[in-house]
């Protein structure tokens, strides 16, 4: 791509994170201070990998906005670090109402189930000592490529996990999860949220999207 393409590109990617932080505003770019930088050349959201961007970027967006304008609290709330870590998505803020960190804790079990790579429903799996959720095409992908690499730079049989598909539900999926929580008048005790009505939002959009069939 010469310069002025390049240009070109860098000012429509300006534009649309404008407008992602416009709707989105705790998206918006932090220092090392967690104070929010002028400007849109990149978002928070940009750390968020791309296949769990396909798989239910929007629709977490969506939800974040929603629970935050009833908690009235849309402005105060920022992303402070997104990422991946032991093959879930992590997202910390500056903290806010419980219903609000709730999604955190939502969006990081969900992602587990989608692949990192192209948003497909998948199982983790082990990766040369790095869990990642894969499907079973970006895994063989993966694992072609490191066969590649071992076959010319060492010696020995290459060998590889085998990977172990999620099964895929052709009906609505049940998805209930127990947390152990602390609380000063309750102390230590489980409670049960229901994360079933959002992954099968999730599901019924990759079948709309022919992402699955």
């Amino acid at each position: 791509m010469n310069r002025k393409g390049e240009a070109k590109r860098r000012k429509m990617q300006m534009l649309r994170n404008k407008k992602l932080v416009k709707r989105y505003p705790w998206i918006a770019p932090v220092d090392w201070n967690w104070n929010r930088i002028k400007g849109y050349s990149f978002t928070m959201y940009d750390d968020v990998p791309i296949g769990w961007k396909r798989a239910f970027g929007k629709i977490m967006l969506e939800e974040y906005r929603e629970v935050l304008i009833r908690n009235h609290y849309l402005r105060d709330f920022q992303w402070e670090q997104v990422k991946e870590k032991y093959g879930t998505l992590r997202l910390y803020s500056n903290g806010a109402p419980e219903a609000v960190l709730n999604l955190e804790s939502k969006y990081d079990y969900i992602s587990g189930f989608f692949c990192i790579s192209c948003g497909r429903m998948n199982s983790p799996v082990l990766t040369g000592g790095w869990v990642e959720p894969l499907c079973e095409n970006c895994y063989n992908k993966r694992i072609a490529k490191q066969r590649q690499w071992h076959e010319k730079n060492c010696k020995g049989t290459f060998t590889y996990t085998p990977y172990k598909d999620l099964k895929k539900e052709n009906n609505e999926i049940t998805m209930i999860v127990t947390y152990k929580c602390y609380s000063p008048d309750r102390g230590v005790y489980e409670e049960k949220r229901d994360y079933s009505q959002t992954i099968n939002k999730i599901i019924a959009r990759q079948r709309r999207l022919r992402m699955i069939p």
